[in-house]
């Protein structure tokens, strides 16, 4: 986040999708899909309606919730109110296109948009050769609340997997590996 220039209106776009989107776990087409109606304020936080997603083809709906963030820099919730503040009023999508010279559209941004904003932030960032992509967003949710001790059943619910092998699989267990080796007690 500190190298997104909070200042911009870009960037206050930018640093809303990246801590909505990790604090939600949400996938690249969930960010994009997403519209001012389904995001609802809470006592306790957001309430964000997913109201289609790869593990809801039915298009059913999937609620999750973000809490307020610990730190000014990193709540999800001000980054939300910043950009709200400045997207143009009305319904249709909670994120849209900014135009470098021109005024904040009413143009919601798409799957491939949110993608590369993750990518080029990475890269500005540093982290270019990481292998960071839209999806990190997702995936650095579940493996973080992992690593931070959260039960798998509560980070399922957040990332709405259904298969509880494949979240341990993908996410946790590279991070639990990790975390439990003993590559460190060889003096390497």
């Amino acid at each position: 986040m500190a190298s997104i220039d909070p200042t911009s209106r870009i960037g206050v776009r930018d640093r809303a999708v990246h801590l909505l989107g990790y604090a939600a776990a949400l996938r690249p087409s969930e960010i994009a899909a997403l519209h001012l109606a389904d995001v609802s304020v809470d006592s306790h936080g957001l309430l964000i309606t997913i109201r289609r997603s790869k593990t809801d083809q039915e298009g059913q709906g999937q609620m999750v919730g973000v809490a307020a963030g610990l730190h000014a820099a990193t709540d999800p919730i001000r980054a939300l109110r910043a950009w709200l503040a400045l997207r143009p009023a009305g319904p249709g999508g909670l994120f849209t296109r900014v135009p470098a010279t021109r005024a904040i559209t009413s143009e919601g941004i798409g799957p491939r948009t949110v993608s590369h904003l993750v990518r080029n932030r990475a890269t500005a960032a540093g982290l270019g050769d990481l292998g960071v992509s839209g999806h990190s967003l997702r995936a650095g949710h579940a493996t973080t609340a992992a690593v931070n001790g959260a039960p798998l059943d509560r980070i399922a619910a957040q990332t709405r997997h259904r298969d509880l092998t494949t979240l341990y699989n993908h996410y946790i267990r590279p991070a639990d590996a990790l975390a439990h080796t003993t590559s460190r007690d060889l003096g390497l």
